[in-house]
């Protein structure tokens, strides 16, 4: 009897082999973070810009207004949830009396719930204790926990929002104590007058099963007095 001719693998070995390009195929669309949860990259599905704010006088000289303001918005989940991040920009005049003081910026995601990172809220900027706030940049994406295509994490972008958190070096900030329906920071400003325009970015991520609603407020009191700017806006 001629021995066989016949060289291709058995059709087990065939089955094993495609199981393992399946299992390799799934591990690089689904990522594990630290926590153990599988992590997904999630498009916005939608976005709508909110209105920029009334310029308002600062007691003592100069103005600030809010801008660069929106919404961004993901497809609804199997529950019927979606998340939406909130993100704007206070912009402060070039020479204006804010040397020492502080600003306090609030968010609300109307009816909605501030989601949650892996270890954390999902809010930015993170509080910085007394190091200056320019040291810390600004993530390209975030983490959310939502569940989607099977993973519990949602990777949503963040770095279209704003290239820096401030500008200005010696600004530092905290977050105010935890509340599920919003979000707020205490920014804390330098000595002396700016010599340029001074930006301090925001942004944060909300689950909610209803249409997307949120208001920003940032009011800056100095040793003169104190002034308020605002925004809000819907989608849907």
């Amino acid at each position: 009897m001629k021995p066989s001719t016949d060289n291709r693998p058995p059709r087990g070995a065939l089955a094993v082999i495609a199981v393992g390009l399946i299992a390799t195929l799934a591990a690089a669309l689904l990522s594990t973070d630290e926590s153990g949860g599988s992590t997904v990259k999630v498009e916005w599905a939608t976005r709508a810009a909110l209105p920029d704010s009334k310029p308002i006088e600062i007691p003592g000289s100069g103005s600030m207004r809010l801008g660069d303001a929106g919404l961004r918005v993901t497809d609804d989940n199997i529950n019927g949830e979606r998340v939406f991040r909130v993100a704007a920009v206070l912009t402060i005049d070039a020479g204006a009396a804010v040397g020492q003081a502080r600003v306090r910026c609030r968010t609300r995601g109307d009816g909605a719930e501030l989601a949650r990172t892996v270890d954390s809220r999902g809010a930015f900027p993170r509080s910085t204790g007394e190091y200056s706030l320019t040291k810390q940049e600004v993530p390209e994406s975030v983490g959310v926990k939502f569940h989607s295509s099977g993973a519990e994490y949602a990777s949503l972008e963040m770095g279209d929002a704003f290239e820096t958190f401030t500008d200005l070096r010696g600004v530092v900030v905290s977050w105010e104590p935890h509340r599920t329906v919003s979000q707020a920071w205490q920014w804390g400003l330098p000595r002396g007058r700016p010599q340029q325009p001074v930006a301090l970015g925001l942004a944060s991520f909300w689950k909610t099963t209803k249409a997307p609603s949120a208001s920003v407020s940032c009011t800056l009191e100095n040793a003169v007095g104190a002034a308020t700017v605002r925004t809000a806006g819907s989608l849907g």
